[in-house]
């Protein structure tokens, strides 16, 4: 048996524990237990109706008894900072939103993240990588997915090289 394996998330080397009986995947830090658990329960929703049925309930009972507005005050309640941080980074927001809209490149304020008609991205070869968030901490839904993209050039260059040698 192996006495090392490489993370299935992080992709870094490391020493197996000798107490698991089976062959281990994921390394212990939080970020790769927590992609193991996720990737668990994806697949338990998905092939387990009867457990996919409960959790949708024990999140309904949860969000009825929750409401949204009164966690993120009570989170602002707690959070001076937070706040304080906020209104800060809101007031540059509706700043240079208003220019642009001034200028004519954006149609309104509200809802920054929507897509526009305007085309930002240019035809080539892209990479979608998981967003290190180092050692900030996401505030809410921490199985969104949230990706980097960036251009890719490695294909590229090789396709460049190719047909130069032909």
């Amino acid at each position: 048996m192996s006495r090392y394996f490489r993370c299935h998330h992080c992709h870094q080397l490391h020493s197996c524990n000798i107490r698991l009986k089976v062959k281990q995947k994921y390394c212990r830090s939080k970020a790769c237990q927590q992609a193991r658990k996720n990737l668990w329960e994806r697949e338990k929703i998905s092939t387990d109706e009867d457990y996919s049925n409960k959790r949708k309930a024990s999140k309904a009972a949860w969000r009825k008894s929750k409401p949204a507005d009164s966690y993120q005050r009570a989170y602002r309640g707690i959070q001076p900072g937070y706040v304080k941080r906020n209104k800060l980074l809101q007031h540059k927001r509706k700043k240079t939103g208003t220019a642009l809209v001034r200028e004519g490149l954006l149609s309104k304020i509200v809802k920054t993240d929507a897509l526009n008609d305007v085309n930002i991205a240019t035809r080539g070869l892209y990479e979608i990588l998981p967003y290190n968030f180092g050692s900030k901490k996401k505030i809410v839904k921490t199985d969104a997915l949230i990706v980097e993209i960036r251009s890719y050039q490695g294909i590229q260059n090789e396709v460049v090289l190719k047909s130069g040698s032909l």
